[in-house]
């Protein structure tokens, strides 16, 4: 087990494991100051397990705006597998400073070839940059678990293809979430792509809802919202269907995402008053509902 100090040891022991191609595990007495992007990829990779268990070690950010924490980059020509990592707590520094990029990033722009999968993310909690964690291009067959995003200038988790249509198109796919908190962010929750499984999740007080998913999202459940944005899900149509199930809304009616903009508060999201806008779309709904405790306005569990 490494002991980590400072930011060049934190850099040194991940840089490590990944070239070593195993999981290695550290540990920090102190938070960790990191002021440049820690950027994990394999030049080589034999299939097996890789990657990093951090003991809760906590990460503040101090380096420029717009820059990213820990960035983990597909690699044309090594087909990337069994990625873990767990434990780790990411501050972005934008409550007190230059708000960092993405905290926690998985990007693979080159396609399959480059591809990022079978992988694992535990126990994340990450704070105050613009994104939470990002899944950018070919990254998919993964599993996100308890892992949270909160207080980000955009959305705390955020999905999104690369290179649409072109030779290298860059796909996220099969991804499955077990209980993502993803609350008052001032963007969604999670902004997804269709292929994707979410259940026990926890939105609260985003402002554009809990999950945003343009295409649809294959099936989400047994979660909930509170005053998060118009709906808890906003969900579009791709034409292969999107079930949700078991989930609820909470509401005063009332209650907005806001931001402290020249001395004053500005409200910047709608009252939440449906567990579902499917854009008229009829997606399939089970055991849904929605409840209120004080406040007045029309609620419902489908936006008419």
């Amino acid at each position: 087990m490494d002991e980590i100090t400072n930011e060049t040891q934190l850099r040194d022991a991940l840089l490590t494991y990944a070239d070593e191609q195993r999981v290695g595990i550290c540990w920090a007495r102190q938070p960790i100051e990191l002021r440049q992007t820690i950027q994990l990829k394999q030049e080589r990779h034999d299939g097996t397990a890789w990657g990093f268990n951090a003991n809760h070690i906590k990460v503040f950010w101090k380096g420029a705006g717009g820059e990213h924490m820990i960035e983990v980059r597909g690699v044309n020509g090594v087909a990337n597998r069994m990625f873990f990592a767990e434990k780790m707590t990411m501050d972005g520094n934008g409550y007190a400073g230059h708000r960092a990029g993405d905290c926690f990033r998985m990007y693979a722009p080159d396609g399959d070839p480059g591809c990022i999968y079978k992988f694992t993310l535990r126990d994340i909690f990450t704070s105050y940059a613009t994104y939470g964690i990002t899944l950018r291009g070919a990254v998919f067959e993964g599993l996100v678990d308890n892992c949270h995003a909160e207080n980000h200038y955009k959305d705390g988790l955020f999905m999104e293809h690369l290179n649409i249509g072109s030779p290298v198109q860059a796909i996220v796919s099969n991804v499955a979430l077990l209980h993502p908190n993803m609350s008052r962010n001032r963007g969604a929750g999670m902004r997804q792509v269709y292929s994707g499984n979410s259940i026990f999740g926890s939105y609260v007080l985003n402002a554009e809802g809990g999950i945003v998913a343009p295409d649809g999202l294959r099936y989400v459940a047994a979660s909930n919202g509170e005053n998060t944005g118009e709906s808890v899900y906003k969900i579009g149509w791709n034409g292969y269907g999107t079930v949700v199930a078991s989930s609820e809304g909470s509401t005063n009616v009332s209650t907005v995402y806001r931001e402290y903009v020249g001395g004053q508060w500005v409200d910047v999201g709608k009252p939440l008053r449906y567990v579902i806008d499917d854009n008229g779309s009829g997606v399939p709904q089970l055991g849904n509902h929605i409840s209120t405790y004080g406040g007045d306005g029309d609620v419902a569990v489908v936006k008419p």
